[in-house]
């Protein structure tokens, strides 16, 4: 007897959804190591320091709503792959602030082939009706999935 997701019920097809979410966005993840030399977590903080400028990795945890030992993790991989360098906070002795390294900036001005231009395809083709709904329940499940 086979199931058709239709028949799954709007509870587990959400979940498939959500799964084949998450499966497109390692399965980039991983053409992206390869085209361009990082994963999408590390091109998120190539992206967001980008953006932000030089940024104390509490800041960025927070700017990204993970674990700060998961910035340190992806931090020290950038570090040592010459994309992302730590300097001396100018007004706080006991922190660091994470910038982009020359190498950090190329990557994170290339464009194709990566999660960003995927949401931002689709983003463009959707209403803004739907997409704030759609960011609306997404952060409300993460926030109920977190708690």
């Amino acid at each position: 007897m086979s199931t058709d997701a239709t028949d799954l019920g709007p509870v587990l097809r959400f979940m498939q959804a959500l799964w084949a979410l998450e499966h497109g966005l390692n399965q980039r993840s991983k053409a992206m190591l390869r085209e361009h030399g990082v994963t999408g977590p590390q091109r998120l903080v190539l992206l967001v320091t980008a953006k932000t400028g030089p940024i104390a990795p509490g800041r960025l945890a927070q700017v990204l709503r993970v674990h700060p030992a998961s910035v340190t993790r992806l931090a020290r991989t950038l570090e040592r792959r010459g994309l992302l360098r730590r300097r001396p906070h100018p007004t706080d002795g006991r922190q660091v602030l994470l910038e982009l390294a020359p190498r950090g900036r190329k990557v994170a001005r290339s464009r194709g082939g990566t999660v960003e231009s995927a949401v931002r395809a689709t983003m463009d083709q959707a209403s803004r009706a739907d997409l704030l709904a759609t960011e609306r329940l997404v952060r409300a499940l993460a926030k109920r999935l977190s708690a």
